[in-house]
């Protein structure tokens, strides 16, 4: 019957598609219309873990079953968070973190870059935003970030990867590395290429328990400010953590030297009681280091 009224099919979809378009579009708006204040007889204890909940999973639930606990606390959460292009997103979603007025919580992982930027500080505008962040991967790449803002994303993170990273403490000083794993509390494998090192590096470095709980310690381009035995006497007695040293082409001959009769030596050693450092820098014999790295995956 319909058929014979194609204008009347043709008006009813393009009301349809209408609808449909203000229900996209109008989404918040119609939540928050049908919000009404309401007099619970409740106690206050309840409003109190409506606005302080320990999980998104949990505020969830509370959200869901009444309107009123988003309206207290707006929350959105958000699994994975990504700069592409200049833009923040999520599962390909764009997300303008400043445009509503609510806070995010972010769960599972956050990639941030900023390669094709002159403002390499792409994390300062959207922290005040953050919620909380409960993420188990992070990723950093070409930035400059504050050691403050670093530390509120990273100590959840049980994976992370840093890359041309730059983290600058209040005076606009570089954090040295060891101030950087000194916030990965809950870290299991760290990577992070260029860091930061001082003379004291190393020392204070290994002073921290959590970097002795360090599944995997990968560091890239390294230059020979690293104390390389100061390294190396702490590995002796390392039993737990894998680590990958590289370092800098433009190392002097004498630390390439160096390097290589730390590598003769545990090449030598017939029974190695510790977890062997895998290290590799320009110049190195090939064949000593296909048999370091042998020995190392071995360990």
């Amino acid at each position: 019957m319909d058929s014979s009224h194609p204008q009347r099919i043709s008006s009813s979809n393009r009301k349809s598609k209408a609808t449909d378009s203000v229900m996209v579009t109008c989404k918040r708006a119609k939540f928050m219309a049908t919000y009404y204040q309401q007099n619970f007889s409740m106690p206050d204890s309840v409003f109190y873990i409506a606005t302080n909940p320990k999980t998104p999973t949990f505020y969830l639930k509370m959200v869901k079953t009444c309107k009123y606990f988003f309206v207290k606390n707006p929350i959105i959460v958000i699994p994975d968070l990504y700069a592409r292009g200049g833009k923040w997103c999520s599962d390909h979603f764009p997300l303008t973190l400043t445009k509503y007025n609510s806070k995010y919580w972010i769960t599972e992982e956050i990639y941030g870059s900023a390669n094709e930027f002159v403002d390499k500080n792409i994390f300062s505008p959207i922290i005040p935003e953050i919620y909380q962040c409960d993420v188990k991967r992070l990723f950093l790449s070409d930035q400059i970030i504050s050691y403050h803002d670093l530390s509120l994303i990273i100590s959840s993170a049980e994976r992370i990867k840093l890359t041309n990273v730059i983290v600058k403490h209040s005076d606009s000083s570089d954090a040295p590395l060891e101030d950087i794993v000194a916030v990965t509390v809950n870290a299991k494998s760290v990577i992070v290429d260029k860091p930061t090192i001082t003379l004291k590096t190393i020392k204070e470095l290994t002073k921290l328990p959590n970097f002795k709980e360090l599944d995997g310690f990968t560091l890239y381009d390294l230059s020979e400010v690293f104390d390389i035995y100061e390294f190396y006497g702490y590995m002796k007695k390392n039993q737990h953590t894998k680590i990958y040293i590289s370092f800098d082409e433009q190392i002097s001959d004498a630390f390439k030297n160096r390097l290589e009769t730390i590598v003769d030596e545990i090449l030598e050693t017939k029974h190695i009681n510790y977890k062997p450092p895998l290290i590799k820098f320009y110049g190195v014999d090939i064949q000593k280091f296909v048999k370091l790295c042998r020995i190392c995956s071995s360990h």
